[in-house]
């Protein structure tokens, strides 16, 4: 299997990911530090859902200048127009979240269901189907066993949980796009071609809206259309494209640069030593970056830009300091973005005017030694 296909395989909102700016490989620094404080299992449970997510995967990618060569990645594309989001009180509305349980066998349940944000109390979703829907299985790969479709993402329109990651579905929350390996039955080291499905939820039709000859990897869907990017069967060159949603027509789009559209700071990449992860954006479209890693008392910033250089900051301190900020599964939604915890069991919220809220969930299933339960937001609030 050539690196691009394994990678694919690792994409994101997150959730994750999402995230089109994401650097186009993998390599042996993917996972962050496990904190010092965490058990080794703890540790290691937060590494791996790092990368893993049901459906899918998601996580932050990290780039290591030192140890990667420049490989050709996209620019975040400013969102013309945002999504619809929900006009409720974010700390006072009833939040889709899916909780995911992994064992110290690596195994992973994931259960849909929604947080009571004032007062953190969880309720699984018994009622939660995606049934009839298609899309969202994973084929596996040499390192991971093929999986099932299941509840990934909340469409408030449709009122119904999706097989598919948010940056899969239409600003409308009324339809979405999945890809499917061609010839039937094959899989990441043996396909051929890939197609890119659309289906409607209303009408519940599907029809191929694009085929191309390798992979495809949607980054997101906003008012411009369908971004994505190709890469192909063997390996060799990505290309970026931008596809209308309702012709089908593709255009290509500009590659650039091996920092994936982060600004490096003076200092930052000093003697190629400069590393940061990015999964997940804001509901504007503009991508969330972390610096540092887990490791106890590793200096740590999660920020956007603005602009180039122009970095607002969610979060400045230390890992493992007072304020207990470790997250992941980043989600934008209007002024505000929803976090994941890999240490709180919680969630947390931040929007400029009041800063961080955290927000602790009670009513998870329960957790023991050789458990990790894990919250991450998934959809918008009612």
């Amino acid at each position: 299997m050539n690196e691009e296909q394994f990678r694919k395989r690792f994409r994101g909102a997150l959730g994750e990911p999402p995230p089109g700016d994401l650097p186009r490989q993998l390599e042996g620094k993917l996972t962050a530090a496990p904190s010092s404080r965490s058990s080794s299992l703890t540790g290691t449970l937060a590494a791996t859902l790092a990368l893993l997510t049901i459906g899918g995967l998601v996580g932050w990618r990290l780039v290591n200048q030192r140890a990667t060569p420049p490989v050709a990645v996209m620019r975040p594309t400013p969102a013309t127009a945002a999504p619809a989001t929900s006009t409720a009180d974010p700390l006072n509305c009833r939040l889709p979240v899916v909780v995911t349980r992994e064992s110290g066998s690596a195994s992973m349940v994931a259960e849909p269901g929604f947080v009571d944000t004032k007062s953190g109390q969880y309720v699984a979703d018994g009622t939660a189907s995606i049934a009839g829907l298609p899309g969202g299985a994973f084929i596996g790969y040499s390192v991971k066993p093929s999986q099932p479709a299941a509840p990934v993402w909340y469409s408030a329109a449709a009122k119904r949980w999706l097989p598919v990651r948010q940056s899969q579905v239409a600003p409308d929350g009324l339809r979405y796009v999945w890809d499917r390996l061609l010839p039937a039955g094959s899989n990441s080291q043996n396909f051929k071609t890939a197609e890119l499905h659309q289906y409607d939820l209303t009408t519940a039709t599907d029809h191929v809206l694009w085929t191309y000859a390798g992979s495809i990897n949607v980054h997101r869907w906003n008012a411009r259309g369908i971004l994505l990017d190709t890469v192909p069967p063997t390996g060799g060159t990505m290309i970026v494209w931008l596809i209308d949603p309702q012709t089908g027509t593709a255009s290509r789009q500009p590659n650039v640069g091996p920092l994936g559209g982060l600004t490096p700071l003076p200092g930052e990449g000093a003697n190629g030593g400069f590393s940061y992860e990015s999964d997940g954006t804001d509901a504007q479209g503009r991508t969330i970056y972390r610096i540092g890693s887990r490791a106890i008392g590793d200096q740590e910033w999660v920020f956007f830009e603005t602009s180039p250089g122009q970095r607002v900051t969610i979060y400045k301190g230390r890992q493992g300091d007072a304020t207990g900020f470790d997250p992941f599964q980043p989600m934008g939604e209007g002024r505000g973005i929803w976090f994941g915890d890999y240490e709180t069991r919680g969630l947390w919220y931040w929007e400029p005017a009041s800063g961080l809220h955290k927000i602790s969930v009670t009513g998870l299933p329960a957790a023991d030694a050789s458990t990790g339960v894990y919250v991450r937001p998934a959809g918008s609030c009612a």
